[in-house]
């Protein structure tokens, strides 16, 4: 069996209510969305007496067919997801085209109340979903079939831990030398090259034999940031610490420019204010950042890249504007409200204001 991993946004579904802590629970093929190839249980805690934290599921299954419980083929585990009293906890049994899933599954909150579902039969018979997957110089290096193989579905990112973030953990079989725009891409749609992210360039990565490096894809919107969504990045990227300039037209592009380089404000988060004067003013100007006074990685409105898109803005006015790269995932932001002038208190009061 191919274990295929998806989550979906929880819908409302009226369910048979159980007694003590649970208002109920529910089992079935995916919301009978014909589409979906997996199982699904859900399971509402209600709480009324405060124990909704405590609650735990496990699934007991089997793929073939068979009785869980007698055939001596069991797979179990135990999975939730919990964002508050009164919500509801999930758990999916991944499911190949044809698989006859037999499963059976059980809640216990703190005090002792179960709440158990019924054996759920069913045959996917359905295509798989298409998961973004890793592209690039470095698959022959992390063990894959071949370079720039779109196809191969041990590089799909199928992990989703916060929603919206899929991942793949791949362990070096070889060493990969830093630089020179060798890296990786994500496609959108695995077996297609179109999206690509970041499109424009690669990611640049290094990385030694037996490391060990997990590939994200944060498909999450991030309004006034660039890329608002399908910021693609790694686990190195957000382990290492570099520094950080504000290029563009209006600074020479020049990444070693003392007067543009950025602060690092907290939680991954570089800033420069810069204050441009009356004969600045101006239309059309440019904005991308780039690290360690260089131009192997930069952030652009395409995310992380050895070739940065850059971000178009006005000057209006003499006056401040806050330029911002947010490390954790790739982005960028232009701000326009920082204040008038260069000061102290103005600058950083307009960042505080900010990320409060």
């Amino acid at each position: 069996m191919k274990a295929i991993w998806m989550l979906l946004v929880a819908g409302l579904l009226m369910v048979a209510l159980a007694p003590g802590a649970f208002a109920g629970c529910w089992c079935g093929n995916g919301y009978n969305d014909a589409s979906s190839n997996f199982v699904e249980a859900q399971v509402w805690p209600g709480d009324p007496d405060g124990m909704g934290t405590g609650t735990w599921m496990d699934f007991i299954y089997t793929t073939d067919g068979s009785d869980p419980f007698t055939s001596g083929i069991v797979l179990s585990g135990t999975f939730f997801q919990f964002s508050g009293n009164n919500d509801w906890y999930q758990g999916y049994i991944p499911a190949s085209n044809g698989d006859l899933v037999r499963w059976f599954a059980e809640a216990q909150s703190f005090d002792g109340e179960v709440c158990q579902s019924e054996e759920y039969s069913f045959t996917s018979g359905i295509t798989p979903p298409v998961y973004p997957n890793l592209v690039g110089d470095i698959e022959s290096e992390l063990g894959l079939g071949g370079d720039w193989n779109n196809g191969d579905a041990a590089s799909d990112l199928t992990v989703e831990g916060p929603p919206g973030v899929f991942s793949v953990t791949l362990t070096a079989t070889a060493d990969f030398p830093y630089g020179g725009g060798s890296g990786y891409q994500i496609v959108g749609n695995s077996g297609s090259w179109s999206p690509q992210y970041p499109g424009d360039g690669n990611i640049n990565i290094g990385f030694l034999n037996g490391e060990t490096i997990t590939f994200y894809l944060d498909t999450n919107s991030q309004p006034g940031w660039a890329p608002d969504a399908n910021a693609p990045y790694d686990s190195k990227l957000i382990s290492e610490t570099h520094t950080w300039a504000a290029v563009g037209d209006w600074q020479g592009w020049d990444p070693s420019n003392p007067m543009t380089q950025m602060a690092d404000i907290g939680g991954g988060v570089y800033c420069l204010i810069y204050n441009f004067s009356a004969g600045e003013v101006g239309t059309g100007y440019q904005f991308k950042a780039a690290a360690d006074g260089g131009w192997d990685l930069q952030v652009g409105t395409n995310g992380y890249s050895s070739n940065g898109s850059t971000w178009y803005f006005d000057v209006t006015g003499p006056g401040c504007i806050g330029f911002f790269v947010d490390t954790n995932t790739g982005r960028i932001m232009i701000d326009y409200a920082v204040g008038p002038s260069a000061t102290e208190n103005e600058t950083w009061g307009g960042i505080k204001t900010l990320y409060r």
